[in-house]
């Protein structure tokens, strides 16, 4: 793994959650002033193809990178934008039960307001 793609990979890992890239790209270019745009979606790309991350597609809005590559649910807040974990049981489960097809993936974003912007 180059210097580069260990580099966003550990800033994935030691974010708080979920990361666009462009927060990825600033913080990758504190550590490596000559980082451009292009090479962290390239890493990003390959990370999530090579399964260490998760790329999440929001409809409308650029994609979310998470450290945690297994299937799990996700939060959109439709105030502020931020992605926030959900957990709502085990969903391989009940999407196998609902008919003959075998479950090889899935992505789910339940659209709310995070508590942040339910106080203001």
């Amino acid at each position: 793994m180059t210097q580069k793609r260990a580099a966003i990979l550990a800033i994935l890992r030691e974010s708080e959650g979920h990361l666009q890239p462009d927060e990825i790209y600033r913080r990758a270019k504190a550590r490596y002033p000559g980082m451009v745009l292009a090479t962290v979606y390239n890493n990003l790309h390959a990370l999530a193809d090579a399964g260490l991350i998760r790329q999440i597609h929001t409809a409308g809005g650029a994609d979310f990178y998470d450290k945690t590559p297994e299937p799990h649910e996700h939060a959109l807040c439709t105030a502020c934008g931020k992605l926030l974990d959900i957990e709502l049981g085990d969903l391989t489960a009940v999407f196998t039960a609902q008919g003959d097809l075998p479950v090889h993936s899935w992505d789910l974003i339940v659209h709310t307001t995070c508590p942040t912007c339910q106080q203001n």
